[in-house]
């Protein structure tokens, strides 16, 4: 029985583009903790093998401090063995990190040209290479020949399961049953799977170790656990510190504000000071008025951020305003038969419900802030 440690994803010095200076590098601090936790989780869980599938750190952002801190952890933990297998991300080419470091005994880097390396102390092969460039067109998985049976066969890879004609090494399901490995740790994809199987074929994605945006969503970690032939117990091992979190809350038929706030706050109540969250309100209102994120709450008990995707819609009711010869009147009559002649689930009604729901609340004289994001028009 092997002890495994696996982790992909981790994207040391991620550049945060979309943070101020200040955010980003608090951020990319957080990034290093999460992987330096992790190490330290696997040591004191006593873990044989501590295997990176790819992407470590973004190569062209990857600093000498970070280099240092690698280094630093991996002598930390002589007994363990780590095993990395460069990615898109972080290739193994002439001068980079991987080419020039002087590793301690317990690491390999593998290079690019295919290799196994054998533990006799725990009957096991493990297999890898690394990616020289930021695509691979060929299959990591596929074609590499006849495995010893009696030994435990790990192969360490990165590689995409999403569809066979991806740039990033693709990996089609019988790939995976016709390889003859007992666990293919892999990477690249950063929502975690948990350990799945394909013809008696044990492979899984970590995920990442910690959030970026909202385009990776939830608890973040990584895998632990035993490999065995024909068996591989591993469970998710959360390192991330934050996470986001996106919340659809129904805001339909509600005309007052402070009802509006009462009824989101509830719907968050899961979420607290750890959680990165967006809020997309839905329904139709006949009452136009604007929610911002700090009219919600701050503290403890709520998201350290929060935004607000405003997808609810004007009903379009004439009432007394279509008598009214306001501007505000005029107004409403005017998108109010645009929305009337409109189909209520094509893109121009939402659309238009949006300027009716801004327009109103301006000319009321009520804030809309710069509250219109992009995603409302997309």
């Amino acid at each position: 029985m092997i002890k495994i440690f696996h982790c992909a994803d981790i994207h040391l010095d991620s550049p945060f583009s979309l943070c101020s200076p200040r955010e980003a590098e608090g951020r990319r601090t957080e990034l290093r903790a999460a992987f330096t936790s992790a190490v330290m989780y696997a040591r004191e869980a006593g873990a044989d093998l501590f295997i990176i599938s790819g992407d470590l750190f973004d190569s062209e952002y990857v600093t000498r401090d970070t280099q240092e801190l690698l280094l630093r952890e991996f002598r930390k933990s002589p007994e363990m063995r780590f095993f990395i297998a460069p990615g898109n991300h972080d290739p193994f080419t002439p001068g980079s990190f991987y080419a020039v470091s002087d590793f301690p005994e317990n690491v390999h880097v593998f290079g690019p040209a295919r290799e196994c390396v054998h533990i006799d102390d725990l009957g096991a092969d493990v297999y890898g290479f690394a990616y020289n460039s930021p695509e691979l067109l060929k299959s990591p998985v596929a074609g590499w020949g006849a495995l010893d049976p009696q030994r435990v066969n790990i192969l360490v890879c990165h590689g995409d399961t999403s569809g066979a004609n991806s740039s990033i090494g693709p990996v089609t399901k019988a790939d995976i049953a016709a390889s003859g490995f007992d666990y293919i740790a892999l990477g690249h994809i950063h929502k975690g799977t948990g350990v799945q199987c394909e013809n008696g074929v044990f492979y899984a994605y970590p995920g990442c170790l910690e959030g970026r945006g909202f385009d990776e969503q939830g608890v973040k970690g990584a895998l632990y656990g035993t490999l065995e032939k024909d068996k591989a117990e591993l469970k998710t091992v959360r390192f991330s510190r934050r996470r986001f979190e996106s919340v659809i809350v129904d805001i339909g038929g509600v005309t007052e504000k402070t009802v509006a706030l009462e009824k989101i706050r509830r719907e968050i109540k899961p979420f607290t000071d750890d959680t990165a969250l967006r809020i997309a309100l839905i329904g139709e209102q006949s009452e136009s008025f604007v929610i911002l994120p700090e009219e919600i709450g701050r503290g403890r008990e709520f998201p350290y951020y929060m935004e607000i995707i405003d997808k609810t819609h004007a009903a379009p009711d004439m009432g007394e305003l279509e008598k009214s010869n306001t501007v505000k009147g005029v107004f409403y009559r005017i998108v109010g038969a645009k929305l009337a002649e409109t189909e209520k689930d094509s893109e121009e009604y939402r659309v238009l419900s949006l300027a009716m729901k801004y327009g109103l609340a301006a000319l009321e004289g009520r804030s809309v802030a710069d509250y219109a994001r992009a995603e409302d028009i997309k």
